[in-house]
């Protein structure tokens, strides 16, 4: 019994030390405190010093006479770089002809793309049975068909990007009509 005292008696001083070691022995600091006292060791420190930039510091250069009469008289610009006001009716006969232009190129490539060819049309009955029997007689036929040529394709992007660039000027798309 005496080693179990003697334990438990080591047990509670060392709690108790513990407790004594790790606690904080004065009152709390409030966050007022604790703004006062960083702002304090703030201001105690040394500021690192900024870099001031002053005209000092760039190279000077006074302007040519070249310069200076450039500045205050500019000259004219020249005819061509002047944006000329184009007449609305003469600029709407432009685009519808080349709104003309781009279909009538489409039509000749449509009516290229078109050839003729002999299809197998089976007449009489239908099925396997019919067939064997020779009941079913095959008749060939002339048959039209479009096929879809590269001139075709260009043409047809060619009247695509015409009416992207009509609609990307900002113009009136019923220009694009016929």
């Amino acid at each position: 019994m005496y080693m179990h005292a003697r334990r438990l008696l080591l047990t509670i001083g060392l709690a108790l030390a513990f407790t004594l070691v790790f606690t904080d022995r004065g009152s709390p600091q409030s966050l007022g405190d604790l703004a006062r006292s960083e702002r304090e060791r703030g201001q105690s420190q040394p500021r690192k010093a900024k870099k001031v930039y002053t005209n000092d510091d760039f190279p000077a250069r006074a302007p040519t006479q070249e310069e200076q009469t450039l500045a205050l008289h500019p000259p004219p610009a020249p005819e061509a770089d002047k944006p000329k006001k184009e007449d609305p009716v003469e600029l709407e006969k432009r685009w519808r002809q080349r709104f003309a232009v781009a279909r009538a190129r489409l039509r000749e490539a449509e009516q290229r793309c078109w050839q003729t060819r002999i299809q197998t049309v089976f007449v009489g009955g239908s099925g396997l049975r019919h067939m064997q029997t020779g009941s079913v007689i095959p008749v060939p036929k002339q048959v039209r068909e479009c096929v879809e040529t590269e001139e075709l394709r260009q043409a047809g992007r060619a009247l695509a990007d015409l009416e992207e660039e009509l609609r990307r000027a900002g113009l009136p798309p019923g220009w694009a009509r016929e």
